[in-house]
């Protein structure tokens, strides 16, 4: 097994790759367009096992990509991480990763620690009793999406992710806003739909709300997947209200400076 930076086929590599694993192909192409150099993948002959990349902060570094078909051996998983951290300026950011809770033992082998732990929420296309009206779709409708999501996104992150955020865009996104908050989903494969970034002013439940409604109304009967503070009490009664099943299987972890991240304001990671 072949393990080294992306080869040129890569984009045609990751589409037959995607067929077999659940990743978000934009996320990760826009990521290597960034940064080349932060994108490690494992090849078996033409075929991609498995693959890690990383996007850079203001602050902190972004380990927003770590997939790999099921039976890679840990050891392939370490070398992966090891070949990123090799090419990483530690003096100059801290790292932060949102690890499965079977990566835990892994992460901590090279110096991560928990943060948060976060669960899985899906939605399983199951309809919903609830009013949606034109005047809710038109307070939601993010009119003023970027100006919102830039300063909320930053109040909450502590620094500016405004660039890396404009990559997440996509035809498929449907963006949502009002006054204290934004959100964003966008189509991963057919029947699923990705959650993320969805970031509120702190206490702002009844805007949260109307949200989720817009979401769920807007994406017909697809199931939704997002990733949510599992500590936040109102965050999580507020999917279980809409019929989403929360699964404790996620860890917020960091290596270097711990983050100074706002939970309570993160609907979704």
């Amino acid at each position: 097994m072949f393990l080294g930076w992306a080869r040129v086929s890569y984009e045609s590599d990751l589409e037959r790759f995607a067929q077999r694993v659940l990743c978000d192909k934009h996320l990760t192409l826009e990521t290597y367009k960034s940064f080349p150099n932060l994108t490690f993948v494992a090849y078996e002959g033409d075929e991609i096992r498995a693959y890690i990349s990383a996007y850079i902060h203001e602050k902190r570094l972004l380990i927003n990509n770590f997939h790999y078909e099921e039976g890679v051996d840990d050891s392939i998983k370490e070398r992966l991480i090891t070949l990123l951290l090799q090419n990483v300026d530690a003096t100059q950011h801290s790292l932060i990763v949102l690890a499965h809770i079977c990566e835990e033992r892994i992460f901590e082998k090279f110096g991560f620690k928990s943060y948060g732990k976060f669960s899985q929420a899906l939605y399983s296309g199951d309809a919903v009793a609830f009013n949606f009206s034109t005047a809710m779709a038109k307070r939601i409708s993010g009119e003023n999406f970027l100006s919102t999501m830039k300063m909320m996104d930053k109040k909450a992150h502590r620094e500016d992710r405004a660039e890396y955020l404009s990559t997440l865009m996509k035809q498929s996104s449907l963006v949502l806003s009002t006054p204290n908050g934004y959100q964003h989903s966008s189509v991963l494969n057919k029947g699923l739909v990705k959650l993320s970034p969805w970031v509120m002013e702190d206490a702002a439940y009844t805007d949260a709300e109307q949200l989720l409604r817009g979401v769920i109304y807007h994406r017909g009967l697809k199931k939704i997947l997002a990733f949510v503070p599992s500590d936040v009490k109102e965050i999580t009664d507020l999917y279980r209200a809409y019929n989403f099943t929360l699964t404790n299987n996620m860890l917020l972890m960091y290596k270097h400076h711990k983050p100074d991240i706002n939970l309570e304001m993160i609907y979704a990671y």
